[in-house]
């Protein structure tokens, strides 16, 4: 065979294979939805999402969010929203947790302050509200199964030196600790990004760290 005949049907192949794979690439995506059962084999890791993203397919309800990621392979579920939610919701939405095998994840434990410095800046008032604010969270935990709790301390105090604020960080936090700490119950501490989220106190990793 010269190289003019080879080349020109390794082109013919080459051209051939790229066809068929366009052509089957949509029926094989087909076959794939239509053979998607509501009972999907379970995700590996617990991939945790939240209220809201499946609403368009699932509706507004929340149980039947819940059921949804289930029927999906979720096997995770976070809710920032939760601490607010009524009680019999959260009872509800438990109920659906434990039928579906869903872990609860994550919920916000206390109030945000993202202009007010409410725990760096020292204020007894403001320690007051968050460590009330984290004992109400312990009841909500126990009511929907969760043992993490999501906790941002709040925007930087313009007034003071890092280093008070950062006392003044810890001393709520380790006050918070002891609260939750009989129950077993953890608090997840959230560095959050200063373009989307400027001011904040915490803001990094190695700062939550130390």
């Amino acid at each position: 065979m010269n190289r003019r005949d080879f080349m020109q049907k390794s082109g013919a192949a080459a051209v051939t294979g790229a066809v068929g794979a366009s052509l089957a690439a949509p029926v094989l995506g087909r076959e794939t939805e239509r053979k998607m059962p509501d009972g999907a084999a379970s995700f590996q890791l617990n991939y945790a999402p939240h209220l809201g993203m499946f609403r368009n397919l699932a509706g507004n309800d929340p149980l039947d969010q819940l059921n949804f990621m289930a029927d999906r392979g979720f096997t995770a579920f976070e809710d920032n929203g939760m601490k607010g939610r009524t009680v019999e919701t959260q009872e509800a939405m438990a109920r659906v947790m434990a039928d579906r095998g869903i872990t609860m994840g994550v919920f916000v434990a206390h109030t945000i302050f993202w202009r007010e410095p409410n725990l760096a800046s020292g204020r007894e008032d403001w320690r007051t509200q968050f460590l009330t604010e984290i004992e109400e969270s312990v009841e909500v935990a126990k009511r929907v199964g969760a043992t993490w709790m999501t906790v941002v301390p709040g925007h930087v105090d313009l007034r003071l030196n890092m280093g008070y604020q950062t006392a003044h960080v810890v001393e709520s936090l380790k006050q918070a600790s002891a609260i939750l700490e009989p129950h077993g119950l953890v608090m997840v501490l959230e560095p959050l990004n200063p373009r989307d989220h400027p001011g904040l106190f915490l803001t990094g990793m190695p700062q939550a760290y130390s």
